[in-house]
Formats: C-alpha cells, sequence, structure tokens
C-alpha cells in the first residue's frame, strides 16, 4: 500500500512542505485501487470559531468548453449532499445567505483536461470561463494559501476548498483558502462507479480532516 500511496504522489500531486497535522499522506479507499484523496489546511486557522456555511447548488465543471458549465444533476446533488452532511455532523450550520456566512466552499470537477497550479500561482480557473473566482465570494483581489500546495489536476478530479469569509480584507485582500481536499483518479467506465467513489472520496476527505470538527 504505502508503494501505491507513493506513485499517485509522482503522478497526481507534488507537494510542499509537509505539515504533520494537517496535511495527509494521499489515502486510497477499499472501494478501488486507483484513487487517492489528499487534504490540506491553514495550521493557524481556528476552525472552533466558524458555525455557518455557504456551499452552492452547482459544482463548477472544467472541460474544453468556452463558456462556464455546471453540473446540476442527482449525482452532483448527491456529491454536494454528502458535503453538506458531514459539515453538518462536524458542527456547521449552512446558510442560504452566502454574506451572513463565516465560510464559503466551492466545489472543482476536471472532466476531460488537465491543469497544474501552485501556491505561487493558484489561478487554474482563471483560465476558464469564470465561475469560481474571488469576486464570486465578495470584493476580494485575489487568492491566498496560507501552506504550500501543488496539484496536477487531471480528467477525473475533484476539488474542493474552504474559504475565510471573516478574514480581514485589508490585509492584500486576498482570499485565504484554509482548507482544500483533492480527490484523484475517480473515473472507470462504469458511472455508477464512478459515483459511489466520489461520495466515497468525499467521506475519506473529512475522516482525514478531523481538525475541521468542533
Amino acid at each position: 500500500m504505502r508503494a501505491k500511496i507513493l506513485r499517485y504522489l509522482a503522478v497526481g500531486l507534488l507537494l510542499g512542505p509537509v505539515l504533520p497535522s494537517c496535511q495527509k499522506d494521499p489515502s486510497t479507499s477499499g472501494l478501488h485501487d486507483d484513487y487517492t484523496v489528499y487534504t490540506a489546511c491553514d495550521e493557524q486557522a481556528d476552525f472552533a470559531a466558524f458555525s455557518t456555511y455557504y456551499l452552492p447548488d452547482s459544482i463548477l465543471l472544467i472541460g474544453n468548453a468556452d463558456k462556464t458549465e455546471y453540473w446540476k444533476d442527482a449525482d452532483a446533488q448527491q456529491i454536494i449532499a454528502t458535503v453538506a452532511a458531514n459539515m453538518m455532523a462536524a458542527g456547521y450550520s449552512r446558510t442560504n445567505d452566502k454574506a451572513a456566512a463565516d465560510v464559503g466552499l466551492q466545489m472543482s470537477y476536471v472532466r476531460r483536461v488537465t491543469y497544474f497550479v501552485g501556491y505561487d500561482n493558484p489561478y487554474w480557473w482563471w483560465y476558464y470561463p469564470y465561475y469560481w473566482t474571488p469576486g464570486y465570494w465578495g470584493d476580494w483581489l485575489g487568492w491566498h494559501y496560507p501552506y504550500g500546495v501543488y496539484y496536477g489536476y487531471t480528467a477525473g478530479s475533484l476539488l474542493t476548498e474552504m474559504l475565510d469569509l471573516e478574514a480581514d480584507q485589508q490585509s492584500g485582500k486576498k482570499l485565504p483558502v484554509i482548507w482544500d481536499s483533492f480527490a484523484g483518479g475517480l473515473l472507470t467506465g462504469d458511472s455508477s462507479l464512478n459515483l459511489q467513489r466520489t461520495l466515497d472520496a468525499v467521506e475519506q476527505a473529512f475522516v482525514q480532516s478531523p481538525y475541521l470538527s468542533k
């Protein structure tokens, strides 16, 4: 299993400095051996201070289209509902008022293409029609990752990011990403299996992020 995890690191992720309490080695699920889940967080974030969150009702689709696409069908709703259930179990309340939320959650799925992002240039979504941009969440000028992280996004990757909407906008006005989860290698030839693997990957992301719980 360890060799398999190292292989995933080589082909899927290039990581910055490891933070023992937040960053986790990619974890493989018992359902299948060919996908991985990686999580990281800002060790300075006080997750216990947050109580409300905003989660859109759609997932951004990254593909080859020249316009923004949203994933909103029944499968997408199951994935979003799984995130919401885990957030509730962790002690957070969902709000429909984006302006009143302490944190925001955004989800993106790479359907066809390959992207690469590093913490010093985390603008892969800016090369695609806008949806998740700092402006979606308010008067922010950019993104900020308080921890080192590099990802190679390939087809079948799901990214979930938690944003600190209570951050000081006078400090460079960059929106901090305080937690993220990457799940890669989710695609197979079986659509039902793809969905189950994705749901399991979401569950695993929260399992290996106990610091999110109150």
